[in-house]
């Protein structure tokens, strides 16, 4: 019994290298390919908008929020329309109310201020932003939250 054990041990002994070898050099050719595959993805854009600073406090029966965003598109925004996503402590939304940025056009670069007063969400415990353009185009949003509603 113990030979025969013997016998099968030296037997995979035997082509343990050559499965091995095998083995290593699948295993750098697949990380060559990961490490060219993510080497030629293209970059991302950068955001459209920043979302500087912003907080939210609830008032009786409505909920005030101000902040401050910052445009960093190639163009101008004209009419930058701001859409608040109030959620549920399950991180569904309860409400999405919508606000326009106080200047009218926003050159690249300049910052933009919002304060507006909406109806409370009586489940609401954060928010998240997004960003429109003036003819409903979604743009990209850095620092879109969750924040917090005191």
């Amino acid at each position: 019994m113990i030979i025969l054990y013997w016998t099968i041990l030296v037997g995979l002994a035997r082509f343990a290298p050559d499965r091995l070898t095998a083995m290593t050099r699948r295993a750098i050719a697949f990380a060559l390919f990961a490490v060219l595959a993510l080497a030629q993805q293209k970059p991302r854009k950068p955001a459209d908008v920043q979302v500087l600073e912003t907080k939210a406090r609830r008032e009786e029966s409505k909920i005030t929020v101000d902040g401050k965003v910052r445009v960093n598109g190639e163009k101008p925004l004209r009419g930058l329309v701001l859409v608040f996503d109030f959620r549920s402590p399950e991180r569904k939304v309860v409400t999405a109310q919508k606000t326009t940025v106080d200047e009218e056009v926003l050159e690249n670069g300049r910052e933009g201020s919002y304060h507006v007063e909406m109806a409370d969400a009586a489940r609401a415990v954060t928010y998240t932003i997004r960003a429109f353009d003036f003819h409903d185009k979604e743009l990209r949003v850095e620092n879109t939250g969750p924040f917090p509603i005191e």
